[in-house]
């Protein structure tokens, strides 16, 4: 089912002011308890209907009450017929103000009767159209603003996701055309025994001081643990900075710490956020500089 389609079909505001017809009414109910979405749609509606009334509700004049009941009271009495409104008295009935007249036909009564109720019926009819059109157009406003909104938003969302794309493509680019700098060491990285198949490369630049990694094949690190590069320097280990590991990162290149000079690079396994001294029983991989 097209539920939304069923939505903006028209029939939820029918049933909403009762002009289906009773097994219609049925089948609205069924579907909305089938589906939350009509539910919720049908709920709006009688809450949009409530808020209407009352917004516009006009309070009776005072003693109407009493008035009506007592003209109910009295009718079809001479007394009943003098306080009822002049278009609205029943010119066969005599009174105490009024000479009496000839009774008319009773057909003529009834009609004009059945008239009154027409017209009435009449009334009502056209004061229910204002009502459902001022919510229709109530509604259709709401749905179209909320529809722009959306437009609006799925706009930008995608000026953003193309202005990153760009940004990111423009970037790999620019380290793809430095790393062509034929001053730039290429060093593969392998592990050995028990972290045997383990590869990163290291990208490095003597003369720039450039130092870029790849983690190729490196595991995940343990919850809370990261990975750290270190520079060999003069028989110590120097900070490189933390990297990330994982399939995702298996391609990407990361910028480490610039290295002005080494004699070798080693990775190993320290609590997330690096760590400012080595730990040497953590060394993951190592190698030296072949000069």
């Amino acid at each position: 089912m097209d539920v939304q389609r069923y939505i903006s079909s028209g029939i939820l505001e029918s049933y909403v002011f009762g002009l289906l017809p009773e097994s219609e009414q049925g089948e609205v109910e069924t579907i909305a308890e089938q589906y939350p979405q009509v539910k919720a749609a049908v709920q709006a509606l009688l809450f949009d209907r409530e808020k209407f009334v009352q917004l516009y509700a006009i309070a009776p004049p005072p003693g109407i009450k009493d008035r009506l009941l007592n003209i109910l009271q009295e009718e079809d009495t001479p007394e009943g017929n003098i306080i009822l409104p002049q278009e609205l008295r029943d010119p066969a009935l005599p009174s105490s103000k009024e000479t009496p007249v000839k009774k008319m036909s009773g057909r003529k009564t009834a009609t004009d009767r059945i008239w009154k109720y027409v017209a009435a019926a009449i009334i009502a009819l056209f004061i229910g159209s204002l009502i459902l059109n001022f919510i229709f157009f109530q509604g259709s406003t709401d749905y179209k603003s909320r529809y722009e909104s959306l437009i609006a938003a799925k706009q930008k969302l995608d000026g953003e996701k193309e202005n990153q794309s760009l940004t990111a493509h423009a970037e790999l680019q620019k380290e793809l055309d430095m790393l062509k700098d034929p001053a730039f060491k290429w060093i593969k990285i392998e592990g050995a025994g028990a972290n045997a198949g383990q590869v990163i490369t290291v990208c490095w630049n003597p003369v720039s001081h450039a130092l870029f990694l790849i983690a190729q094949v490196m595991p995940l690190p343990p919850v809370g643990k990261q990975y750290q590069l270190w520079v060999i320097r003069n028989k110590k280990l120097v900070d490189a900075g933390i990297f990330q590991s994982g399939a995702p990162l298996a391609q990407k290149i990361q910028h480490m710490k610039p290295v002005e000079s080494a004699e070798g690079f080693a990775v190993t396994l320290e609590k997330a956020g690096g760590s400012t001294d080595p730990s040497m029983d953590q060394v993951q991989l190592s190698v030296k500089i072949q000069k």
